[in-house]
């Protein structure tokens, strides 16, 4: 029997599916969000798990194996729960029944297995797979390495933080740390998203990008002692945070307040006091990153390096990893935060759970994991809306033209991207060589803080032209932050950062090929073959999933004009 394999990720942040091929290799992966149309959907995926089965022309119960990216294994011999709250809810008979069990025969549970048997014999096994081992296999796994020291890292697991270890040419997988919670880096970083003023657990990257604008040496000396490095572990000051404390309703503690000062509130607008801050907190994140990669490097001799995990979503960090640490070659993967669990936990179980044959390992180098939109199906959403639209003989020279006339593009390509990042199917794109491009965008259809920057888009063969960075580096999940050459500041002012970076994606031709092209074609106009990409939403929306959706952001904002498959709409 062939299996059909399914992963998803209903943790409580960034809810998604993913659906396998025979292979091994993903074959269609969604957020939640991008169907059910709320921003960082927490709820069970059910949407997400219904798209990718019938995208595959399957139904829910032709699935034979469901990963789970959460493993409630630990918590089995310590059910709060009992008989009397069950009889409230006698759906928790059999819950209690399995807690109480582990717990009397004192068994260090490893793993549990579960199996549903329809009513026509069909039988879907559900496994759980270990959170931070379904980071490592999400970055892992797509890398193409045979053997790499693997680094995960996020605010927290079922009882761990984070992950560290390498993996073997002959499929060993050897975990040698593992903090516990509460010593998470991903909550030191979001006590500070906090302590700003910015909603942490969703906010860091805003933060991020007010680093560029501080002096990390101001608040340095006082902050440095809260986290210490030994080994392969860290280990926070606690007495300065209260993330871990479920009765309070800040990350910070009052001692925090008594070493920096009163915290920001929440909307007021930041000071250089909050640029210094939130700047020495990025060094002091990068710092303790860097000796742990170089601790393990030490330790294992190894040339190759994976990361993943909410923390290696800190694109300033990534861009400075080959520099700082001696790895030889590095990736992290288009989704390393929970989004990727899905992707993750299917990956870990088709590979190392049910030890099924996988195709020749390949680096990924795109995420275009959604289905395609036909023709058809486009336009029928077109006339049913009574729209006015046109398809021109060479669309991608007049959508070139509307961008070097200075318009703002809705760009709706392909299959949609899993993640946070645009990456030229779903994206709005610009001319960043306008000096007032980046205020335009935001002012009409992001509505985002000024601080916060656009990404460019760039040809592979032309990267090197317009950024500082090393010999065979790549950006193509648009995860690391480079400095911009000085003539390409001076060219590109709407997607470069107040500290001179920019957040590059680098384009290959063979995965993207429209978005490539378009690329040359405003660069034959603009001697530029740069773009301003940002991801198709609007400000506390999900990027655009479907034809409709699309159409719904284009007519609700100020973009000029949109691209949908081979149709032209103009405002």
């Amino acid at each position: 029997m062939q299996r059909v394999v399914l992963g998803i990720n209903c943790s409580g942040f960034h809810s998604s599916a993913c659906l396998l091929g025979p292979d091994g290799q993903v074959r269609f992966a969604i957020a939640e969000e991008r169907l059910s149309r709320v921003k960082q959907d927490k709820s069970f995926p059910r949407r997400a798990i219904e798209y990718c089965c019938a995208a595959a022309g399957l139904t829910p119960a032709e699935v034979t194996d469901v990963f789970i990216g959460w493993n409630p294994v630990g918590y089995l011999p310590q059910s709060g729960q009992t008989l009397a709250d069950a009889f409230q809810n006698r759906g928790k008979l059999a819950q209690l029944s399995l807690q109480e069990l582990a717990a009397v025969q004192g068994a260090d549970a490893r793993q549990l297995v579960q199996e549903l048997l329809g009513a026509d014999g069909r039988r879907t096994r559900l496994h759980y797979v270990d959170h931070h081992r379904a980071h490592m296999a999400n970055a892992l796994l797509p890398s193409g390495f045979a053997e790499a020291d693997f680094f995960v890292a996020d605010g927290f697991g079922e009882t761990t933080t984070g992950l560290v270890g390498t993996a073997t040419r002959a499929g060993d997988i050897r975990e040698l740390a593992a903090n516990r919670t509460p010593h998470s880096l991903g909550l030191f970083y979001a006590a500070f998203t906090d302590f700003l003023g910015f909603r942490p657990n969703g906010d860091e990257w805003k933060i991020m990008a007010l680093a560029a604008r501080g002096d990390w040496r101001v608040y340095y000396e006082r902050l440095r002692p809260l986290i210490t490095v030994e080994g392969l572990h860290y280990e926070l000051d606690l007495r300065y945070f209260e993330f871990f404390l479920f009765f309070t309703p800040r990350y910070f503690s009052p001692k925090l307040e008594a070493l920096l000062g009163p915290p920001l509130p929440a909307g007021a607008p930041p000071t250089q006091r909050e640029y210094d801050i939130v700047a020495a907190v990025q060094r002091i994140t990068e710092e303790v990153v860097f000796e742990l990669l170089r601790n393990l490097r030490a330790r294992t001799g190894q040339r190759r390096l994976v990361l993943g995990g909410g923390v290696l979503m800190n694109s300033v960090l990534n861009g400075k990893l080959w520099a700082q640490t001696g790895y030889e070659e590095i990736f992290i993967g288009a989704t390393p935060d929970d989004t990727g669990i899905s992707v993750g936990s299917a990956l870990y179980g088709h590979h190392f759970v049910l030890h099924e044959p996988a195709a020749p390992l390949a680096a990924s180098r795109h995420n275009f994991f959604g289905r395609e939109y036909a023709e058809a199906e486009i336009e029928a959403e077109l006339q049913r809306r009574k729209l006015r639209y046109e398809r021109p003989q060479d669309l991608t020279a007049a959508a070139a033209a509307l961008l070097h006339e200075g318009l703002v593009l809705g760009w709706f390509q392909g299959a949609s991207e899993l993640g946070q990042r645009a990456l030229g199917h779903r994206s709005i794109l610009a001319d960043p060589t306008r000096p007032d491009m980046k205020q335009r965008v935001n002012a009409s259809i992001k509505y985002r803080e000024a601080f916060r920057p656009f990404a460019p888009a760039v040809p592979a063969e032309e990267q090197h032209r317009f950024f500082d960075l090393p010999a065979g580096e790549t950006a193509y999940f648009m995860e690391k932050v480079y400095p911009l050459r000085p003539e390409a500041q001076r060219r590109l002012p709407a997607v470069t950062h107040d500290d001179g970076t920019g957040r590059l994606q680098t384009v290959v031709a063979a995965d993207n090929p429209a978005f490539h092209a378009l690329l040359r074609a405003f660069g034959q106009l603009s001697s530029v073959p740069v773009l301003l990409n940002t991801s198709f939403n609007l400000n506390g929306m999900p990027l655009v999933e479907s034809p409709a959706d699309a159409l719904d952001c284009y007519l609700q904002s100020g973009l000029d004009a949109l691209v949908l498959g081979p149709f032209l709409l103009r405002k």
